[in-house]
């Protein structure tokens, strides 16, 4: 009984040691979706695509495929915005990559009309999403896809346009001036400042003008804007002489902090030349009234002859009825 239970311990033992000498195969790795498709630039917060005041965009977003195969991989690469945007952009149709490598492509941003990117307001946000798909010949084996936010940014042109008045503007009296405010960007803007200079005419001046601070200016022409006008004053002095005047008017924008103006020129008549227009008008109203008196004073010798003939014409009848 004990021999047999040895016989059966050792065979146990053999065999457990044969069994560890055998060599066990390793699991080979299984071949997944093992692809990865991201941004290498910083989407995390709005891409912002450039635009200077011409309206010319520009700008290009990256991305990367990550490959960790062992063997290439090959996808096709499209782009969508879910809204409208005012650029154009550009980026390959297909893209390849290699065993274990991670590559890079660039999307790039371009312009279009120039009214159409003044339309898009800078608040708004466009999403762009990029699909990759991986290709095994015609086949789309995988599909994988990210998302960023791209804008535009706030462009700024705040400038004034006046409006000469068609009175004349005499020493020692004021006119009234009208201005637009006229943004030329794609968001409001206000005005920070205004001033105004003088040049060659140091008696002038435009009161109120301060007061243009803070007045809020939409967009004009674009964005359902409405037109900001505003009316001036300007004054001449009693002193002020008969000279064209050279006037710049200037606004400083409260986006982004420019100043830009308008120039224009006006004839200030002196006292003199308003007296002497005076002068010359109630001359002239001075002779038509003489034009007017002697007319009239004509009238009465046309009837003193017209008289004097009936006179005549009476005698002489008289005389011929005598001599009868």
């Amino acid at each position: 009984m004990k021999q047999s239970f040895l016989v059966i311990l050792l065979t146990l033992l053999l065999g457990c040691s044969i069994m560890s000498s055998i060599p066990v195969q390793a699991q080979g790795p299984i071949d997944g979706s093992s692809w990865t498709l991201g941004w290498a630039t910083d989407m995390d917060s709005k891409y912002i695509v450039e635009m200077d005041l011409d309206w010319d965009a520009d700008g290009e977003i990256t991305a990367y495929v990550e490959n960790n195969r062992m063997s290439p991989l090959e996808i096709e690469l499209t782009y969508e915005f879910e809204d409208w945007v005012p650029f154009s952009f550009n980026g390959p149709d297909s893209f390849s990559v290699a065993a274990n490598g991670n590559d890079t492509f660039t999307i790039t941003f371009g312009s279009i009309d120039d009214d159409d990117a003044r339309e898009y307001n800078p608040d708004n946000t466009s999403t762009l999403i990029l699909i990759a798909e991986e290709k095994v010949g015609d086949t789309t084996a995988s599909t994988q896809e990210i998302e960023g936010d791209v804008g535009v940014p706030r462009i700024f042109d705040l400038r004034p346009e006046v409006t000469l008045s068609e009175e004349t503007l005499y020493a020692g009296s004021w006119i009234e001036l009208s201005a637009k405010l006229t943004n030329n960007g794609n968001a409001r803007d206000a005005v920070k400042q205004a001033s105004v200079q003088f040049r060659s005419c140091p008696h002038l001046s435009m009161p109120g003008v301060d007061d243009l601070a803070n007045t809020l200016v939409e967009t004009t022409d674009a964005q359902n804007g409405k037109d900001t006008y505003v009316t001036l004053r300007l004054e001449a002095s009693e002193s002020q002489p008969n000279r064209v005047c050279e006037i710049t008017l200037a606004l400083t924008s409260e986006g982004d902090e420019a100043s830009r103006s308008t120039t224009f020129e006006l004839e200030v008549m002196s006292v003199d030349e308003q007296d002497s227009s005076s002068t010359s008008a109630e001359t002239g109203d001075s002779n038509d009234g003489d034009s007017l008196s002697q007319e009239s004073n004509s009238l009465p010798w046309v009837g003193g002859v017209e008289l004097l003939i009936l006179f005549s014409m009476v005698a002489l009848r008289r005389g011929c009825m005598t001599q009868d």
